[in-house]
């Protein structure tokens, strides 16, 4: 998981955010890589990366909640990656 202090850009994602989460997906060898970010002008998004086993996640919390509910926000997406099962490369 890569947590970023920032919102996505107006038409997304950054590019640059998901070529680096892949570089240390492909480091460690795992398939799945997570991206935090403030919450913006875009939804949750999936990334399946061709010619690859990888999948990148792109997860959003919502800074402008008050503290116990972005601690919740917080906490469902912690259960939401425990109850994932962990998918290495063989």
């Amino acid at each position: 998981m890569d947590a970023k202090y920032k919102a996505e850009k107006p038409e997304g994602f950054p590019n640059a955010d998901l070529y680096q989460l892949l570089a240390y997906c492909t480091v460690l060898e795992l398939q799945q890589g997570h991206l935090v970010y403030a919450k913006g002008n875009d939804d949750p998004a999936v990334h399946r990366v061709v010619g690859t086993d990888v999948t990148i996640t792109a997860h959003t919390l919502d800074l402008t909640r008050p503290p116990e509910e972005l601690l919740a926000q917080v906490k469902h997406l912690a259960d939401e990656l425990a109850a994932a099962p962990a998918r290495h490369a063989l």
